[in-house]
């Protein structure tokens, strides 16, 4: 890993370790926060997962890849986007069932996840002293 490949990883997870805190913080003390704050703080989270993700994903095997999106999806992400989405929209609409989507969103982004995340452990990967051509 090269040292500003490190430096960026460094500096994504730090804020996106204080997010996530701050996100559960607020599971046990929810009148601590706006609805607008939790709402951007979810979509925070998401943005930040994704890019920490893009960023130890590359330059490794397909295997690997499926197993890191996996994980990310499952844990970071779907929890907190599936809460965003679903009170932007209940705001959008001006309605409060319209947030039971986020009851919809957050088992098919988990259920996305754990299907990444099996295709990782389960994929027959490629020895590296092997070539996809054969008789190469």
């Amino acid at each position: 890993m090269s040292e500003y490949k490190r430096i960026i990883l460094i500096i994504l997870f730090i804020p996106l370790v204080i997010l996530v805190i701050a996100w559960i913080m607020n599971l046990f003390y929810p009148s601590s926060f706006t609805i607008a704050a939790k709402i951007y703080l979810g979509y925070l989270i998401t943005l930040l997962s994704v890019s920490i993700a893009c960023l130890l994903s590359v330059g490794k095997v397909e295997k690997r890849k499926y197993q890191l999106w996996g994980i990310t999806i499952m844990l970071l992400i779907s929890a907190p986007l599936a809460f965003s989405i679903g009170f932007t929209v209940a705001i959008i609409e001006r309605d409060g069932f319209a947030a039971l989507i986020m009851l919809f969103i957050f088992p098919i982004l988990f259920i996305i996840g754990l299907i990444l995340l099996l295709v990782g452990v389960f994929k027959k990967g490629i020895s590296r002293g092997h070539s996809d051509l054969k008789g190469v």
